[in-house]
């Protein structure tokens, strides 16, 4: 097992503790600006550069995906 070095990757900008995102820069969820297109006067969940394909859930985007569960028992131990 090894452990690295630097920050887990995709973790590496600062915990903002404005919005409690990970960016560089500015804060743009402080001056109320979009996070998708960069415009003011609206916020990303009300974005119309949204789409259909960008706004579905996680299970829309791989509706194949099954999982399994196994248990267990002492028995079978």
């Amino acid at each position: 097992f090894q452990q690295s070095k630097g920050p887990p990757e995709g973790y590496s900008y600062p915990l903002c503790t404005t919005c409690g995102r990970r960016h560089p820069g500015e804060c743009r969820g402080a001056a109320g600006t979009c996070f998708k297109c960069g415009q003011t006067g609206h916020l990303q969940k009300d974005c119309k550069k949204n789409t259909a394909t960008s706004t579905s859930s996680q299970a829309d985007k791989n509706p194949g995906a099954s999982g399994r569960v196994f248990a267990i028992t002492e028995d079978h131990a």
